[in-house]
């Protein structure tokens, strides 16, 4: 239903305008169309569920939140999207190259911005040495629409351990 407008008429007296109950009909449809779309629009039930879109327009939940082996991700309605998980770049000697990949747990409509840090525990990424050994050497971070990449040269240090990055994408999932 559009919006019923109520005449006013004519000032100062209102001349030609609505009658008071005619008014008061239209603005009690207006409140009813309203109240019945708050009652079946966005709510609890249906604010978290899978996002979907038609045209690039929202038809699903506002917020999508998911895991699998891969990591973990959140979608938006508006069509934004955040991966994170894990990323291992293996030893190496010096002078090679180091390449660690990981899928993301979805997939992206456009390569994603990536940042990425260091695990910090000893037990999750090796010692602490190794960080700053491959920092020191070089990481270059780049994404296709569903994997990250961690590539590195070891011109300066070798290093005698993987070392884990925890990596956060964030782009469009449409």
């Amino acid at each position: 239903m559009a919006k019923q407008v109520i005449n006013l008429g004519s000032a100062p007296n209102g001349a030609g305008g609505d009658d008071r109950r005619s008014a008061w009909l239209k603005a009690i449809a207006n409140f009813d169309e309203l109240y019945n779309w708050i009652a079946t629009g966005f709510q609890k039930g249906n604010i978290l569920g899978a996002v979907s879109q038609a045209g690039g327009v929202p038809t699903g939940a506002l917020l999508q939140r998911g895991s699998n082996s891969n990591g973990e991700f959140i979608r938006l309605a508006d069509g934004t999207q955040v991966c994170w998980g894990v990323i291992t770049v293996p030893k190496q000697a010096l002078n090679t190259a180091a390449a660690g990949r990981a899928v993301m747990p979805v997939a992206f409509a456009t390569a994603p911005r990536v940042l990425a840090t260091a695990l910090g525990s000893i037990g999750a990424s090796g010692n602490q040495a190794g960080i700053g050994e491959q920092a020191y050497n070089g990481i270059w971070w780049s994404a296709t629409t569903n994997t990250v990449y961690a590539d590195s040269w070891s011109y300066r240090f070798a290093t005698t351990s993987d070392i884990q990055y925890q990596y956060i994408a964030i782009g469009r999932w449409f």
